[in-house]
Order: structure tokens, then C-alpha cells, then sequence
């Protein structure tokens, strides 16, 4: 539907913005009973607002729909299409639940004017707003109308008997909900505006004596912070759970506060539930402890690593470097001692002298070969692992470190060193294998 400007807003558009103020519409409607002395004794929820506000903007809205936009007050009271039929039945069950003619009708008096606030809120022309106060007048004198005709006319009738099986219901309620309360493992205590316990289950009865209870500050009970309902709510925030062991350091509890007010726009108390988690507590340390030592262990792990590594790097550039200088003390035989040999032979022309120097020369060259003269020929029987395992030995590494080393199993380890004693002939644990690698040698 099309809208005008805020200036030229029509009546019935300031009756249809009041479903955008639900906030600020409550709020007037719990300062206008408070004042009128109704909210103290109503049990109506938010949803029960909501609902009531929904229940007379609904016949409005079909009633502008239908082009109905100025109706006439006996028009209204006629009741024609049964307008008013969900505010009459709404008005029936609290007559039957007890609420008095007067507190009925003053109370609603309390929800047209707060209806009334919220229009006064809203941007407009004075002229829009007088006749949008104007529609909710006359619908809600239509509506009282209405009321005390249904009281009086068909109410009396059914009043008496409804009016006992409300009241038996409502106590088998009550009845019920204080034995869940009471039947519950959690602690739960009542505390009035200014943070004093007014009530407690039978749970909080069986953990500390009703009589340091009820009449006392919450925060003296629990060993809380604060000294007042503001100060505990600014340290432990409604909706809000914390843990804390007000009773014993040995039982752990999850604490929470509600505000009653949530449920019931009468009360301004509050609900403190505790629930005993000691288990989860414990659970949670346990865990968290396993988790600090697996760490641990980890980091331990990863320096040993570390240092293998280190270890290694070291062993390699070792063998790097002994390499080298053995390439270069070949080098320097064959330059210094082989070549001038074969030089001599090939210009020596007597064949016995000549025999001589081919001797020299195949002696040096069988010096110059790894694994020749000082090393021993069984060492060439061994496969390239067990070489490797040989020149870890012959450096003086245990078994466990040259595992670490090889990325191979201790037991893989000891499997090489056997199959190596057996190849070099190696019998009996009197003849240490390290000692004959260091004596004869091992290949490179």
C-alpha cells in the first residue's frame, strides 16, 4: 500500500506503524499499570502483550481493508462479523480466573493510553495523531462495551462452574511446577530486587540450611561479588554462566542468573540456578593435564631430533671431509710415487730392472685401492647397508643411534651387526667387531 510522507501520514498509517514500537509500547504499558496499581498483581507474559496488541489491530486492519475507515461507535457495539470476539473471549477467562470487573476494565483502560503514548512517539501531523487517538478511543470504549455486555449476559451462566475448574487447574500447576523445582538435582534460589533469597528447592535445603538461606543477601550466600543487584549483575551478567564452589572447593558448580521479569512483567525478581559439573571440571583438568605432558613429551621428542639431526650433519660432513683428504693423499701417491714408476719402466731398457719397477708399481697401486694392504678382503662380502652400519660402528655409535641415524629399527640394527661378524668370521662375544673395524678397517 502506497504511504504518504511523514506530514501527510494518514490516521489509519500511525494505527499500522504501532506493529514497528512493540519495545517502547511495553514499556509504557508496565509504567502505566505500575502507576495504576494493576502490575503488581498481573501474571501476563510478553507473548500475552504481544498478543493482545495483535488482537485489536487485526479487526482494525480488516475493518480499513474493507474500506471501513470511519466507523460508527453503535455500528461497533452491533458487533456485526464478530469483530470483537477474541478480546470478549480474552476477557472471559480472566473474569473466570478471578480478576474483578474494575481491574479488568482498569487495566485495559492502561493498554488504550499505552497505545495512545506509542502514537504520540510517532512522526506525524498534529491532525493525524488526534485522529488516530481518536480510532483507538473508539474502538476501546466499543470493546468495554462489549465486555460488560458478555459479563453480564452469558458469563453468569458458566461463571461458578468454570471458575472452579480454573482454580482446580491452576493449583494442580502449581502443584506440579513445585515438584519439578523441588524434585530437580539443581540448586535454585529466589531473590527479590534488592538481592535477598525469598525462596529455595528442597536441593538447596539439602546442601546448606534453609535458615542461612532465605532473608539473606545472595552474595553473602554464595560467596559472591558485589553488594547490591547491580553490582552482582554487572560482575556475573544475566544469561551468563560461570563455575565457582561456593560450599565446598571440592564440588563445582555452573551458576546462572535469570531475570523473572523475562517470564512475568509483575515480577522484578530473579532466578539463580546451580548445577553441579564437579565431573566435568575434573574431566576437563584431566584433560587438559594429558594434553601439557603430551606436549611436552612432544617437545622433548623434537629436541632429541634436533639433536640427532645435528649428529648427523656432523657424522656426514665427517665423512665428507675424510673423503676428500683421501682423494687427495691418492692423488698425491699416484703423482708422487705411481707415475714416476711408470716412467722409469718405460725408459728403463734392462728387463730385470724394468721387472723391478713393475713390482714398486703394483705394489703402490694395491696400497692406493680402498679396502687393500691394511684392510681386510672379507669386508668386500658386504652388502652396501651393512657397509654403512660398518662405518657407523667404526665411529663409535650405539646401536640406538645408528637406528635414529639409518631411519631403521634397533632390531634391524642388531640383524646387520650378526650377518657382519658372520661374513668377517667374527665368532664368539670375546672379539669386539668395533675393535677389528678400527684395527682392519672398514670400506668407504
Amino acid at each position: 500500500m502506497k504511504r504518504r510522507n511523514k506530514q501527510q501520514m494518514h490516521p489509519w498509517d500511525m494505527i499500522e506503524a504501532l506493529v514497528n514500537e512493540e519495545e517502547f509500547f511495553l514499556e509504557r504499558w508496565s509504567i502505566r499499570m505500575e502507576h495504576a496499581g494493576y502490575l503488581e498483581h498481573t501474571t501476563a507474559k510478553r507473548d500475552d502483550c504481544l498478543l493482545a496488541l495483535n488482537d485489536i489491530l487485526t479487526p482494525m486492519r480488516q475493518h480499513w481493508d474493507k474500506g471501513i475507515t470511519a466507523p460508527d461507535f453503535s455500528w461497533l457495539i452491533r458487533h456485526e462479523d464478530d469483530w470483537g470476539q477474541r478480546q470478549i473471549e480474552s476477557a472471559r477467562r480472566h473474569r473466570m480466573r478471578g480478576i474483578t470487573a474494575d481491574m479488568y476494565l482498569g487495566c485495559f483502560k492502561t493498554f488504550i493510553h499505552s497505545l495512545i503514548d506509542v502514537i504520540e512517539k510517532l512522526e506525524g501531523s498534529y491532525e493525524s495523531k488526534v485522529q488516530a487517538r481518536r480510532l483507538l478511543k473508539l474502538y476501546g470504549d466499543a470493546l468495554e462495551v462489549l465486555f460488560v455486555r458478555d459479563w453480564t449476559q452469558t458469563l453468569p451462566d458458566i461463571a461458578s462452574q468454570r471458575l472452579d475448574e480454573a482454580n482446580r487447574l491452576i493449583t494442580l500447576e502449581k502443584c506440579r511446577y513445585e515438584n519439578i523445582l523441588d524434585s530437580t538435582s539443581d540448586l535454585i534460589m529466589v531473590v527479590n530486587s534488592v538481592g535477598t533469597v525469598t525462596s529455595v528447592n528442597k536441593t538447596v535445603e539439602e546442601v546448606i540450611s534453609e535458615k542461612a538461606v532465605l532473608g539473606m543477601p545472595v552474595w553473602e550466600v554464595l560467596s559472591m561479588e558485589g553488594q547490591s543487584i547491580e553490582d552482582l549483575l554487572k560482575y556475573y551478567p544475566a544469561g551468563i554462566s560461570c563455575e565457582m564452589s561456593p560450599f565446598s572447593e571440592d564440588v563445582v558448580y555452573r551458576m546462572q542468573i535469570t531475570p523473572i521479569g523475562n517470564v512475568s512483567m509483575a515480577s522484578d525478581e530473579y532466578m539463580i540456578m546451580l548445577t553441579n559439573v564437579t565431573a566435568h571440571a575434573v574431566q576437563r583438568e584431566t584433560l587438559e593435564r594429558v594434553v601439557s605432558e603430551r606436549t611436552e613429551a612432544l617437545r622433548k621428542e623434537k629436541e632429541q631430533l634436533e639433536e640427532m639431526n645435528i649428529t648427523l650433519r656432523n657424522v656426514l660432513q665427517s665423512i665428507d671431509k675424510e673423503r676428500d683428504e683421501l682423494l687427495n693423499e691418492v692423488s698425491a701417491k699416484v703423482n708422487n710415487q705411481v707415475i714416476p714408476a711408470l716412467d722409469r719402466i718405460e725408459n728403463e731398457e734392462d728387463a730385470a730392472i724394468r721387472k723391478g719397477y713393475i713390482t714398486v708399481a703394483k705394489d703402490q697401486l694395491v696400497r692406493l685401492a680402498p679396502g687393500s694392504s691394511a684392510s681386510d678382503p672379507m669386508l668386500l662380502k658386504l652388502t652396501h647397508m651393512e657397509t654403512r652400519v660398518c662405518q657407523f660402528i667404526q665411529a663409535g655409535y650405539p646401536s640406538k643411534d645408528i637406528a635414529g641415524s639409518l631411519n631403521i629399527s634397533l632390531e634391524t640394527v642388531q640383524t646387520h651387526r650378526k650377518n657382519i661378524r658372520r661374513k668377517l668370521g667374527l665368532h664368539g662375544k670375546s672379539v669386539s667387531l668395533y675393535a677389528h673395524l678400527k684395527t682392519h678397517g672398514a670400506p668407504f
